[in-house]
């Protein structure tokens, strides 16, 4: 088994490297912008960088299935997936922000198992393997406890996501946290898992949104599972609740199940 986990250690690392070469030669450069079917923005970066890491993962681990943000996927039934997102916070790549990331994660029986967060700009990657460990810069790291909710920091993409009953379970989890900050994507939760916040909370995510952050997270000793407490997999609905405190995330589970 250890001998696996290296292997596919490996691996991710040698993605994040690949596509963290590609990415720092487009960033703060004119670069093409097109808009996706889900109204969404795709640069060339984010398409050149998801072809180098499927290639590497079909020349490395051809027994793995494969989930990607910009090139679709295949064999997502097998033991092993890559699920890949090669920029996670485009719009904060186009606009010049280096708080975006390369969100590499793997799954094993349909759980997050394994995952990469990478900041090739400022030269910060986040390592973890679910309820094990998690290593910044290959220095472990751990989720910090939090006494009360009122004391704690809470990150979300944007307030804009919430809508509906969304937007009423976001107001009622608001309302309990002490600060809540917006605009940093995945790299909000590379700061949960060395425990500089405390909440996460997102709706509309896809599976390469959290599948390697969840198993970063939870190797750092955190909560990252769907609004019912539910781990996530391929299928969850998009709704995310993260605590680095599990005694945190409990209660907010609570808040959320009580609203109607």
């Amino acid at each position: 088994m250890k001998k696996l986990e290296n292997k596919y250690l490996k691996i991710a690392h040698e993605c994040a490297e690949a596509s963290g070469k590609i990415i720092k030669k487009y960033f703060r450069k004119k670069v093409k912008i097109e808009i996706k079917n889900d109204n969404t923005p795709v640069t060339k970066a984010d398409k050149e960088a998801e072809k180098k890491i499927r290639d590497i993962i079909r020349k490395k681990s051809p027994e793995c299935g494969y989930f990607g943000e910009e090139t679709g996927k295949y064999n997502i039934d097998n033991e092993y997936t890559w699920v890949i997102d090669p920029i996670d916070g485009t719009k904060s790549f186009i606009t010049g922000k280096p708080l975006f990331g390369t969100l590499i994660g793997l799954m094993k029986n349909n759980r997050p198992y394994l995952g990469v967060l990478n900041q090739p700009i400022l030269k910060e990657r986040w390592v973890g393997i679910a309820n094990k460990e998690s290593r910044f810069n290959n220095v472990k790291v751990k989720t910090r406890n939090c006494k009360k909710l009122k004391g704690s920091k809470m990150y979300a993409t944007s307030p804009m996501m919430f809508v509906g009953k969304n937007q009423k379970v976001y107001r009622n989890v608001r309302a309990k946290i002490g600060e809540t900050l917006f605009g940093a994507d995945c790299y909000a939760h590379g700061l949960m898992a060395s425990g500089f916040i405390d909440v996460l909370l997102e709706a509309n995510l896809k599976p390469y949104d959290y599948i390697a952050s969840a198993a970063i997270v939870s190797g750092a000793g955190g909560k990252f599972t769907d609004w019912q407490g539910n781990e996530l997999n391929l299928k969850s609905d998009g709704r995310i609740i993260a605590a680095g405190d599990a005694k945190i995330h409990n209660q907010l589970i609570k808040v959320i199940k009580k609203i109607k």
